[in-house]
């Protein structure tokens, strides 16, 4: 028969394993986060004893002395005895549910406060680190000039795609193309993203959907991060519209290189490609961070690449500036680079005269939306097509004396371009630098259509009540969208009452994106300017007021804040998006170089720490941290601190009874944790 202490000892086990496990219970209870509600009130210690042990000993948030009195039902504590409450755990769970954001007050991370970060600690830029970052670029120049043959074969393999967005049969091309694009950023060490775009087709439409690509090379975070846009797709092109050859076969004739795409964005990615991977032969890893975004579907508006631009937000927090390759020279002596985007405003004009369209048997009897609304679209210009809300054309930016000479040399051919598109005539055929200024530094407003009203072949008799007319403005820099919305909306509102319109319109803001310029003197531009300048030995011209009309790089901006730099690829007498489309082959190699000096360039401009974006940014690891030779310590450790290590050491197979006494210490410990919450535990277990 097992005596009194035997008993005692499994009593105080079990009680032991069953707080254990209520307590493990409450640490796994999302609302209790492992913490444990005790009363602020000392317990009736005369009512515990009375009331002897209770069958459960986990505390709930309603009980004030469940611990108190699960120690103390075994022994019978005194009421004199000194009981003390347990403090508050302070752990806390892992499975958190959290409430609204502002009781988590949500906070972007803090500035980087590392004492031994890289970006803030680095070396100064000394002239010896100038000459071999030159050297470096100066070897790489001298490879694509010796593998220049390859670039073309890579050329060649991109041009014979037929990647036309616009035909939904050639998307199994423009996916074929865009994994070629993928296999070669894989083979470069690139972290590939890959999309599927969800466009709206036809029920039997068994095509596969088409994808868009983000990619990163990471190579460390003290240098810049560069995201390059690049498209693979092209515009149709038949061999009936008066080419010389197949438009997509590549082939070369008098040092110019023929095929669709070649000056535009299938040139420009080949471009980038064989700069990046001979920087790469030759060094083993890039001055810079690289990101792409590769799509194929520019030609139709880039369909779905908003979306995941704004989805995707976290794939721009380390980006410095985004690189994009248009066509901006307006002569072939020098290049020139825009410093400034287009901006757009498109408006709905809602007229709506009843709740349903009816027969044209009633027309006598009620006023007509349709005849309304042309009414009021009318008056937005005159029979010159000049907008007549004089507001918006004060808040242009006059164009300087320099710009005027630039359009004065550049080379415009009027009657080539009216036999291009089989137009008679055009606005402003005074001069040719009225023509280009009203073509580059002016707004225009363009009608684009009206929804609503029947639009089919045929006759038709039906009289809609509700249509929407739908224009649009292009802005140029110093004009916001707030303000001509404001002033279109006033316009509208004076026509409406001076026309004595009687159905009702509402104006609608369907679409927008503010203009947008940045300084000749920007960092990003200066980078680009030195890098052009040392490819043609010359400087480009620069200009402000001749904006380039990119949409898809005003979208960039507009979502992600960004700077942007436009790459001038293409000369004046190269035919981009046109019958017999071509570039120079000595214009495509120097195109290759000035990607090659923008990385340079760039690699040179100080990187910041982007640790307020993104937590601990300077302590990954990149591929130039990979590549780094581990660092050997130089620390000698004499034969005393040896012995001393080696004495300190105790094996198990020596000793191997202070094993199992450390076994049974941490089965002590395990048992005994429940009750070492408590301060001065052993007072609730003291005899009488």
């Amino acid at each position: 028969m097992a005596g009194p202490v035997e008993v005692g000892i499994a009593f105080a086990i079990a009680i032991a394993i069953v707080r254990r496990i209520s307590w493990h219970g409450m640490a796994n209870e999302p609302h209790n986060f492992c913490r444990l509600h005790f009363a602020a009130k000392a317990p009736d210690t005369a009512a515990l004893l009375s009331a002897g042990p209770r069958p459960c000993l986990s505390p709930s948030p309603g009980d004030g002395a469940g611990a108190a009195a699960g120690a103390g039902a075994g022994a019978g504590a005194d009421p004199k005895t000194h009981v003390r409450l347990p403090r508050r755990s302070k752990r806390s769970s892992s499975r958190v549910y959290p409430g609204s954001d502002e009781e988590l007050k949500v906070s972007h991370p803090e500035a980087c406060r590392c004492e031994h970060c890289l970006i803030k600690n680095r070396p100064k830029w000394t002239d010896e680190d100038n000459l071999r970052a030159s050297a470096m670029h100066r070897q790489v120049d001298a490879a694509i000039e010796k593998n220049f043959d390859e670039a073309l074969a890579d050329l060649e393999d991109f041009v014979r795609l037929k990647s036309v967005s616009a035909d939904v049969e050639c998307i199994t091309e423009s996916l074929k193309a865009l994994c070629m694009y993928r296999d070669r950023l894989e083979r470069m060490r690139f972290t590939i993203y890959e999309y599927n775009i969800n466009i709206p087709r036809a029920i039997c439409d068994t095509s596969p959907h088409p994808k868009v690509i983000f990619a990163h090379y990471f190579s460390s975070p003290t240098k810049n991060t560069v995201l390059v846009y690049a498209y693979l797709d092209v515009a149709p092109a038949k061999f009936e519209d008066g080419w010389l050859s197949e438009p997509f076969e590549f082939y070369m004739n008098d040092d110019m290189l023929y095929g669709r795409g070649v000056s535009t964005g299938k040139g420009m990615a080949v471009c980038w490609l064989q700069a990046i991977e001979t920087w790469l032969e030759q060094h083993g890893d890039l001055p810079i961070n690289v990101k792409f975004i590769v799509e194929i579907m520019h030609a139709v508006g880039s369909v779905g690449l908003q979306h995941y631009i704004e989805v995707k937000r976290e794939f721009f927090q380390d980006v410095d500036c985004i690189v994009f390759g248009n066509n901006s020279w307006i002569n072939d002596e020098r290049p020139l680079m825009s410093c400034s985007l287009t901006g757009w405003a498109h408006f709905g004009l809602e007229m709506r005269g009843g709740a349903k369209s009816i027969e044209g048997a009633s027309g006598g009897l009620v006023y007509e939306p349709m005849t309304d609304v042309c009414t009021l679209m009318n008056s937005l210009v005159d029979n010159l097509h000049v907008i007549q809300i004089p507001a918006i054309q004060n808040m242009v930016r006059p164009t300087a004396v320099t710009e005027w000479t630039l359009l004065e040399s550049a080379i415009f051919s009027e009657y080539a371009y009216k036999d291009q598109f089989g137009i008679r005539r055009l606005r402003y055929e005074l001069t040719k630098a009225e023509l280009l200024h009203n073509r580059w530094c002016q707004g225009t407003m363009t009608m684009h259509g009206i929804e609503g009203c029947f639009s089919r072949k045929g006759s038709c008799t039906a009289l809609p009540m509700s249509v929407m007319g739908k224009f649009s403005i292009k802005l140029l820099p110093d004009q916001m969208v707030n303000l001509v919305q404001t002033h279109v909306e006033e316009f509208l509102h004076t026509q409406y009452e001076d026309l004595k319109i009687r159905t009702t319109f509402k104006i609608h803001l369907l679409d927008a994106c503010d203009p947008y310029s940045w300084g000749i003197d920007a960092r990003y531009s200066k980078a680009l300017v030195r890098s052009i300048s040392r490819v043609y030995q010359v400087e480009p011209d620069l200009s402000m007021n001749i904006v380039t009309c990119l949409p898809i790089a005003s979208t960039f901006h507009k979502i992600t804040g960004k700077p942007i730099i436009l790459i001038p690829y293409a000369q004046r007498m190269d035919y981009s998006h046109v019958v017999n489309e071509s570039i120079p082959k000595q214009c495509f190699l120097r195109n290759i170089k000035v990607c090659t000096g923008l990385m340079l360039e760039m690699s040179l401009l100080p990187a910041r720490c982007k640790c307020d974006v993104i937590f601990e940014y300077c302590n990954r690891r990149g591929i130039a941290e990979m590549l780094k030779p581990p660092v050997q310590s130089t620390q000698k450790h004499s034969v005393f601190s040896n012995m001393r290590r080696t004495k300190s050491m105790k094996p198990l197979n020596k000793h191997p009874e202070e094993h199992e006494t450390s076994k049974r210490k941490r089965l002590k410990d395990w048992l005994c944790a429940p009750f070492r919450r408590h301060r001065n535990y052993h007072y609730i277990f003291s005899p009488k």
